[in-house]
């Protein structure tokens, strides 16, 4: 077996992407996945955050697939690794070279800890990438639930939640734009986007603050737009010109098939308002106004997000599956 990297911009992705998928269907059928032109340009990376590949290669087929992450204007001391095997290669020693060549990688960056996603469907909390994941020394320290809506989407019981919470939030006002953040806006956008590394439930993760400002909202909507992602966003703005809450809804420009339910934070002076219920409700009606074709929109909360799942449910969320966040020393 051979291990080199590549590049998300060579040829050779196209085998990448093929074992990635082939591995996330064999541990959650009938979740949500990444398109393959999305992910190549996630795997460009940005001046915030590098990506590096590796494919593991057997005979001349592509049996493995790796990709490091690595933060680069904070959590100086984390990587993101994620290991892909083709399934009907599984317990072949493929997945353990692959992490072993990641923890090479990770160490010669200066990283002390790394820190994975893995996914799952309801009915039980493992799969076979849980299962790799602590024998390889990961402890679980966070679980989330996903959430889908599917059509028919309860138009009448979404308005019928905004009308019973408007009043509690007579004294804000609700912005909307798509794709690119007004220029009078997007300081307190990118001060919000900041606080979701230090307001949302992490569990027992050893996570940093992320470091946002108005030029990495710029360039998340930039990959976006590379990506063909198109972006519904929905504020809540202060009677003090401040910005409350957000929330945010991204969907593939050429596919109906999976919109993801993004960040949604209201700042802790403003909590009480009944501002997220507001926010996600007003942003899903904009979505399904555009884009009535919408099969499935999908998001995440910590077990431990009593409110916020409280929010999903009022609006129609079912639960659908989980996410684990996996982390240990290097």
């Amino acid at each position: 077996m051979q291990i080199r990297p590549i590049d998300a911009t060579d040829a050779e992705f196209a085998a990448w992407y093929d074992v990635h998928l082939s591995a996330r269907l064999a541990d959650h059928p009938a979740g949500p996945q990444w398109l393959e032109p999305e992910l190549k340009v996630i795997y460009q990376g940005t001046e915030h955050h590098a990506a590096r590949l590796w494919l593991a290669e057997d005979a001349g087929k592509a049996v493995g697939a790796a990709v490091l992450g690595l933060p680069l204007r904070d959590n100086l001391t984390l990587a993101e690794p994620e290991v892909f095997v083709r399934p009907e290669e599984a317990r072949r020693g493929v997945g353990s070279a692959l992490l072993a060549t990641l923890d090479d990688a990770s160490k010669a960056a200066g990283r002390s800890s790394q820190m994975l996603y893995l996914e799952g469907p309801t009915g039980t909390d493992h799969s076979s990438g849980t299962a790799f994941a602590e024998k390889h020394g990961f402890t679980r320290r966070m679980t989330e639930i996903a959430r889908v809506q599917r059509p028919p989407f309860d138009l009448d019981g979404i308005a019928g939640a905004e009308e019973a919470a408007r009043p509690h939030a007579s004294d804000y006002r609700i912005v909307t734009w798509s794709d690119h953040a007004p220029d009078e806006y997007v300081d307190e956008y990118a001060r919000l986007e900041g606080r979701m590394s230090t307001d949302a439930p992490l569990g027992e993760l050893d996570y940093e603050p992320e470091t946002w400002d108005a030029a990495r909202i710029r360039s998340a909507e930039q990959r976006h737009g590379l990506m063909g992602r198109a972006t519904w966003v929905a504020a809540a703005m202060a009677p003090d010109g401040s910005m409350a809450g957000v929330t945010e809804i991204t969907l593939s420009r050429d596919s109906d098939a999976t919109g993801f339910q993004d960040a949604t934070i209201v700042d802790p002076r403003h909590r009480g308002h009944r501002l997220g219920l507001l926010l996600k409700a007003a942003n899903l009606r904009r979505l399904l106004a555009d884009r009535p074709g919408v099969q499935t929109v999908w998001t995440w909360n910590a077990d431990s997000n009593a409110h916020m799942i409280a929010i999903n449910e009022t609006l129609g969320y079912q639960v659908a599956g989980w996410s684990a966040a996996y982390q240990r020393s290097l």
